[in-house]
């Protein structure tokens, strides 16, 4: 967590003072918006710690996500009046107030599961490992310094909002940032590919949906499948020597292209047949069927990624 922390630090040096409305890429918060939700963000963290330490835990009624993104609204606004070295301070203060109830858990606290919206892996131990955060965010600072950014106002369809929602990338980002960098190199559980090998994947594995959605798009008509096979080996093999950095910012990239093209998605694009090349011939589902499952390449990819996380170790 230390060294995760000296990450975003760093990162948060390179801030000057004309930098703070920049904003975000993929997204619409400004920099002073982040630091305001990085100065609240351990409040949550150390009222589940004294939660623990009083016997709570299990029996608690999980965070709606609901609950969280308002919270986490709650935390911008509160900061929008505050000073970017008085925000820092609370961040640091807050950290060290949660490090300190960390201290105080014992084994049979780390056991005990940690309730939490929609989360499977849900063990005190996976989740009071809060290194993952500080590096998603310092490579947030990291992309606003280096790119141009406006937020975009990408209008989709009612029908397409289930298939926006789980393709949003904070899952995917949780797991890879939390991936132990000593694993990146070690088979993966997929043949032939180590973790980094299976996050170049990961960061790519759009190119088949968006040549899809291009094809939809420009001639109202579902294209003939891509050699699927033979276009992933192509794309890990190109990226055999990518850091993983570069493969994250690669991935984010790729989803955003992939939002855009989805808002250029028309009603009667929805109803299309299309054939899915994993299922046997014949079936037959239409292309929103198609968009709705495409969030199970995300999971099944994330889930083989998980046994590299730092936190097993």
């Amino acid at each position: 967590m230390q060294l995760a922390r000296n990450e975003l630090m760093a990162a948060l040096e390179e801030v000057g003072p004309d930098d703070w409305s920049r904003y975000v890429p993929y997204g619409d918060r400004t920099l002073h918006e982040l630091l305001a939700h990085l100065a609240g963000a351990d409040h949550a963290w150390a009222l589940a710690a004294q939660g623990l330490l009083k016997g709570e835990g299990a029996d608690q009624p999980p965070i709606s996500p609901e609950e969280a993104d308002a919270a986490k609204h709650r935390a911008i606004e509160r900061g929008r009046s505050r000073t970017s070295q008085a925000l820092i301070e609370e961040m640091q203060r807050r950290r060290q107030l949660v490090i300190s109830l960390f201290e105080l858990l014992e084994p049979r606290h780390l056991a005990l599961p940690l309730r939490s919206f929609g989360e499977r892996h849900n063990s005190v131990r996976e989740r009071i490992w809060l290194g993952y955060h500080d590096r998603m965010h310092a490579a947030d600072i990291r992309r606003a310094l280096t790119m141009h950014w406006q937020p975009q106002d990408l209008r989709l369809l009612p029908e397409l909002q289930p298939a926006v929602d789980a393709l949003a990338p904070r899952e995917t980002l949780y797991v890879a940032y939390s991936v132990d960098p000593v694993r990146w190199e070690q088979p993966s559980g997929v043949p032939g590919w180590t973790y980094r090998l299976l996050l170049a994947h990961i960061a790519t594995g759009d190119w088949v949906l968006q040549h899809h959605l291009r094809h939809i798009i420009e001639h109202g008509s579902v294209a003939p499948w891509p050699d699927v096979d033979a276009g992933n080996a192509e794309r890990v093999a190109e990226r055999r020597a990518s850091i993983d950095r570069r493969l994250v910012e690669e991935y984010l990239s790729m989803r955003h292209e992939t939002m855009r093209l989805l808002a250029r998605v028309e009603r009667e694009h929805l109803a299309l047949p299309i054939e899915f090349r994993w299922e046997p011939r014949p079936n037959q589902h239409t292309v929103l069927e198609y968009l709705l499952a495409f969030e199970r390449h995300d999971r099944t990819h994330r889930d083989q990624l998980r046994p590299a996380m730092r936190y097993l170790r």
